[in-house]
């Protein structure tokens, strides 16, 4: 067993040793034969669930029926149960709207296993069959296997997205706070007032805060904008 499991684990390995989330998806789709497609569901800090990985583009239109009913295998997943089996879509009456609407798309069976990501991050690996009953009881530990990889790699994934967001944040900040020091040095504003005149300039210029902040730390020049409480002058 332990021979088996370096085996999968290195065939979802890519050349630079790490996991791969594409050679997760394919593989889960050969370990367990009834799987013909896979794709995992994604939704952010309670948001509207997004499909973020698929094999093929089948799950992209059955997911989009699933988000659209708010009623499906994976939104239950996602919301509700750590694993959701049904064996035919046709009758099944957890999903009255749903399940019909799969069928006329070529699924019949599904398997969804939720990632353990956190409370306001939750994910679904998703598993779609055409035929019925194309899940059996011992494909369910072979789903969570690889559910296991898929929440490794996506917790990476979002926490580099939040290093990233918050890199970005940095250097807006400091962008805006060398702006404001330029003005200040000026004589003519105050800390508050500098950071006033940022904002009004982002709105009469329809531009970014962080950008008139960039503007103003490269020229050393305040936003050109008209007095207040008199109009612009027209052309």
């Amino acid at each position: 067993m332990a021979s088996q499991f370096q085996d999968l684990l290195r065939g979802m390995m890519g050349g630079d040793g790490t996991l791969q989330m594409d050679a997760v998806m394919n593989l889960v789709t050969t370990a367990i034969p009834g799987a013909g497609h896979a794709a995992i569901s994604l939704s952010r800090r309670g948001r509207e669930p997004e499909t973020v990985y698929t094999t093929d583009e089948l799950p992209l239109r059955v997911d989009a029926v699933q988000y659209s009913l708010d009623e499906g295998p994976c939104v239950s997943a996602l919301e509700q149960n750590d694993i959701v089996w049904v064996n035919d879509l046709s009758a099944d009456p957890q999903f009255p709207r749903f399940g019909p609407a799969a069928v006329q798309l070529g699924v019949r069976s599904m398997l969804s296993t939720r990632l353990m990501l956190s409370q306001t991050n939750r994910a679904a690996l998703n598993l779609y069959s055409p035929v019925v009953n194309g899940f059996r009881p011992e494909h369910l530990p072979i789903a969570a296997i690889f559910a296991s990889y898929a929440s490794l790699l996506l917790l990476n994934q979002l926490l580099d997205d939040q290093v990233v967001g918050l890199e970005r944040a940095l250097e807006s900040n400091r962008e805006i706070g060398v702006a404001m020091g330029i003005m200040m040095a000026r004589g003519r504003y105050t800390q508050a007032g500098a950071f006033e005149e940022l904002k009004r300039a982002s709105q009469h210029l329809n531009r970014r805060v962080r950008d008139i902040a960039a503007e103003v730390a490269l020229t050393g020049a305040a936003p050109d904008l008209p007095v207040r409480g008199r109009p612009a002058a027209s052309a």
